[in-house]
């Protein structure tokens, strides 16, 4: 009896003993962690983000250190990482929009962060969860429940548009359904034609036919992406019809027009009333009508639809945690969950133009969307929505085969042929989730 009680005590002692050393252990594991982070920032925004790492490296408690790298765009961090899946040379943080981190989830590319968010010791709260803007979570999580992609940050695609030089040609108020947002378009373009020169031509809507810009008036018009019961794709849709002919019917009436580049320049000449833009541009308009020495007030709309229905394109800009070793998984995870922060998304946000993804970030920002108000605008257009099915079965592929419909669209000759172009499209996009399955 003795024996065993000794035993017992011995026992009870190391278990003690291990259980004091358990969250220490973890601490260790995590020192001298090295995490690459692949994202697509470049000048100023990339000076920023790369201040906010160097400043991690040196305070963290883990002994984490990440190392930054800018690969350029999003096409090609994807390029890169379909290449690094076969080659196994991957980062283990990848900036990417949802559609390509739920492609990579699909090939164990990408890691379920769900066990790292609800970790009780490294994990998020339940306040901080409730903090996150509403439908954040479900937009980077995949059908099957797999939270793939966590939120940087967030913008959309808006209408640009010149309050000034619309009140001039004699409308008081921003185009409230799509039949004024035509009838101020249009005047603006034969209010150019008259000035002729340079200007001919110009003055209308500046519209590139591709996948962004397409879905976002069909958004306004009332339609989306999915069949009604959300499981297959159906592009071929009255409010696809009507959003097509609604295009074509200005382009015809030569309404609508295309600029080389990027068109801040000619909407500060005053060569175009709207345009389209992320709101993450701003930084660029501005600069535009700095140069031109334009005065004029311009700020951001939603598009509106025939019903006076308002939308933007919204999309986010996320983090996906790539497969690797527990320690390197945690380690990633707590660079992204202190990147995220409010108060560091607070800091980040002025520099990269893009807008925080939680209550507490705004409130951080309240100032400085008072000193810039044409930001402060995007704060309440990002959450109109609504955004695309990115989690959807191959929406990375169909979304590029929606661009090059979008321009087929944009030349049919008539409504039949409209339908007829709706009609592959939507075969198309299915035969693509055919393929992937």
């Amino acid at each position: 009896m003795k024996k065993f009680s000794v035993l017992l005590a011995l026992i009870l002692v190391l278990t003690f003993i291990l259980t004091a050393c358990g969250p220490q252990e973890a601490e260790v594991s995590l020192e001298g962690q090295t995490i690459q982070f692949w994202h697509v920032y470049s000048e100023e925004p990339g000076e920023a983000l790369q201040a906010l790492v160097d400043e991690f490296n040196t305070t963290n408690e883990y002994g984490i250190t990440v190392e930054a790298f800018n690969q350029g765009g999003y096409s090609d961090v994807e390029d890169k990482m379909n290449a690094g899946i076969q080659s196994g040379d991957l980062p283990d943080i990848v900036q990417a929009y949802t559609n390509s981190l739920s492609d990579w989830y699909s090939v164990d590319s990408i890691v379920d962060l769900t066990p790292y968010v609800e970790d009780p010791e490294y994990g998020l709260t339940d306040d901080q969860l409730a903090d996150l803007y509403s439908g954040l979570r479900e937009t980077g999580t995949t059908v099957d429940g797999a939270w793939v992609a966590y939120p940087m940050t967030q913008s959309a695609n808006v209408l640009v548009y010149n309050y000034t030089w619309a009140q001039e040609l004699g409308f008081a108020e921003p185009p409230k359904t799509s039949a004024e947002l035509a009838e101020q378009i249009c005047a603006a373009a034969a209010a150019n034609t008259e000035i002729g020169g340079d200007f001919a031509g110009t003055g209308g809507l500046v519209y590139y036919p591709n996948a962004t810009n397409w879905l976002h008036f069909l958004y306004a018009f009332g339609g989306d992406e999915l069949n009604d019961d959300g499981t297959a794709y159906d592009f071929n849709t009255p409010e696809a019809v009507a959003t097509s002919m609604y295009l074509l019917d200005l382009k015809e009436k030569g309404c609508v027009w295309q600029t080389e580049s990027y068109p801040n320049p000619e909407q500060a000449q005053r060569k175009a009333l709207i345009t389209m833009s992320s709101m993450a541009g701003l930084p660029y308009y501005e600069a535009a009508f700095a140069d031109e020495g334009n005065d004029d007030e311009w700020g951001f709309l939603p598009a509106p639809g025939p019903d006076g229905k308002l939308a933007v394109n919204a999309f986010q800009q996320m983090l996906g945690v790539v497969p690797s070793t527990p320690e390197q998984e945690m380690a990633s995870w707590l660079f992204v969950k202190w990147l995220t922060s409010p108060e560091i998304q607070a800091r980040w946000v002025p520099s990269s133009g893009y807008y925080g993804t939680q209550s507490s970030t705004e409130e951080l920002l309240a100032g400085y969307a008072e000193e810039n108000p044409n930001w402060g605008q995007g704060v309440t257009l990002a959450a109109i929505g609504p955004a695309e099915p990115q989690t959807f079965p191959a929406w990375s592929s169909v979304r590029r085969t929606v661009s090059d419909f979008a321009a087929e669209l944009y030349n049919a000759a008539d409504q039949a042929a409209v339908e007829e172009i709706l009609g592959r499209l939507t075969q198309t996009a299915n035969d693509l989730v055919e393929e992937v399955q």
